[in-house]
């Protein structure tokens, strides 16, 4: 083989191990630039949903628990307590001596709820808040506005709503799954990603 054929093979054979190595090198930073990204969005997904759990669900599940002993408590000896409203009996609740305190623990924890949901309502599941959100503060403030001596006579729309205890644990529950699906996920990924 002569000289020019010889350089002109090994120059060849030079660009093409160029080729390679600059293909491959774009491949693995491809692969760590996704990496990286994947890595961040999951971080970032995993810290609002811990947030979420910690400053707004977490707390106000708390909250709708010690509402429901409360209000259990209230309706103890009182005729049909399945049925029986605090916003019905509210003048003569306030003057008991047992009930009274009661009350006004429940009217406390209504405003931290109120606090809660006013302060922390950027970090509701889903784009907007449950209509239940909604109905219980149009409830807190009609209980504030009556203790506050105000003569309403409430509808039934106006009770305490329920639902929005159930949307409490409901969303607080699926959190929790997002958030440990979330982390399995993450696990498998970086196991993936792991130098071999």
């Amino acid at each position: 083989m002569d000289a020019p054929t010889a350089a002109l093979i090994g120059s060849g054979i030079a660009g093409l191990v160029s080729i390679v190595a600059i293909i491959s090198n774009v491949y693995l930073t491809n692969r760590n630039l996704r990496h990286s990204a994947v890595k961040d969005i999951a971080k970032v997904s995993v810290e609002l949903k811990i947030q979420q759990l910690n400053e707004l669900y977490g707390p106000l599940l708390h909250l709708t628990e010690q509402n429901f002993r409360l209000a259990q408590k209230l309706r103890e000896g009182k005729p049909h307590p399945e049925n029986w409203r605090l916003l019905d009996h509210l003048p003569q609740v306030l003057s008991d001596p047992r009930d009274g305190p009661l009350a006004k623990a429940i009217l406390e924890i209504d405003a931290k709820t109120e606090e809660l949901i006013i302060s922390k309502g950027g970090l509701v599941r889903g784009p907007t808040p449950p209509a239940s959100f909604a109905s219980f503060l149009a409830h807190y403030r009609l209980l504030k506005l009556m203790m506050q001596g105000a003569k309403i006579a409430p509808s039934s729309d106006e009770y305490y709503p329920r639902r929005f205890d159930e949307d409490v644990k409901a969303d607080y529950e699926e959190i929790k799954k997002e958030v440990s699906k979330m982390l399995s996920r993450y696990e498998e990924l970086l196991s993936e990603f792991a130098p071999r």
